[in-house]
Order: C-alpha cells, then structure tokens, then sequence
C-alpha cells in the first residue's frame, strides 16, 4: 500500500511598483512561490495545511512611506512585515487542510541594492535572507531582544541553508 503524503499549498499575491524587480527576475512570481513554499515547508515540516502571502515588490519611495505609517519610522528598510495573525496562533497545532493567511511582506529593491553594494554579497543571496526573514516575522519570529535574536537568527540560517 502507497500513502501518498498531502503536500502545502502555498498562494503568493504579488504586485510589482518597481520595474527593476521585473528586469531582475523576469520570473519572479515562480521564484517567490518556489521559495515561499519551501521556507514555510521547512517550518511547518509536515503539516498539509494552504498558506497565503501576499509580497509588495517596491522601491524606496513607497517603502518609506509604509515605514513612515506603519512604523513611524521615516526612511527606505529592506523588508517589512504585517502578519495576519498574532504570535500564539502559531503556539498551536494547525487543522489538517486548514488554510491560513500570513499577512503581508513589502521589498524594497533600491534598499537591497545598496546593501549588497555596502557587504558585498550577491543580490539573490541577500533576497533570500530577506525573504525569510520576512517569512519568519509573519509567524510570530521577533529580534528585539538577544535571546529572540540569536533564536530567529539561528533558525534563518538553517533554512536558507536548505532551500
């Protein structure tokens, strides 16, 4: 007898205001879905559960502006995250089947460009990490103290390792 295991499904919403994402990655929408799927896979191991995100490829002006509203922060970040769920939904054990919205991730391309430009590392490496980082935000992983640092620090590394 074959058990053939349910795997995720995952839903990436895109929406592109920054014509450099597209000259970039042509096939971003693959890309993003790809990697999305197996970020979440890598955190949920087995679960057959439907994910949905919904990721802003935009540059510096917009990305200032939501950084400036949501956050009160005026100026360009590479990456924000609005989850759509507190941080204990996650505490819990999610439902066979259960579909789940994530919440939202903005990417700023002019922020990113002049990162790998000060690190000197590779734009699709620092998108990676960006990315799950932002993943990572919307399930509950914070960094405002060492300790939770150090923990979602750990955990990025293991995943970009294995996607």
């Amino acid at each position: 007898m074959i058990i053939k295991k349910k795997s995720q499904m995952v839903k990436v919403n895109l929406v592109i205001d920054n014509k450099n994402w597209k000259s970039r990655y042509p096939k971003i929408n693959l890309f993003l879905n790809k990697s999305i799927k197996k970020i979440l896979s890598f955190i949920f191991l087995s679960r057959a559960t439907t994910f949905e995100i919904s990721v802003l490829l935009t540059g510096t002006k917009n990305m200032k502006g939501l950084n400036k509203r949501f956050r009160k922060i005026n100026k360009d970040t590479d990456v924000l995250s609005f989850p759509a769920e507190e941080k204990k939904f996650f505490k819990k054990d999610l439902k066979f089947n259960e579909k789940i919205y994530l919440g939202d991730i903005a990417l700023s391309y002019e922020y990113i460009v002049a990162i790998i430009k000060k690190q000197n590392i590779s734009f699709d490496d620092y998108f990676k990490k960006i990315l799950v980082h932002g993943v990572l935000h919307l399930i509950g992983y914070e960094h405002n103290s060492f300790k939770k640092y150090k923990k979602m620090h750990l955990l990025e590394q293991k995943i970009i390792r294995n996607i």
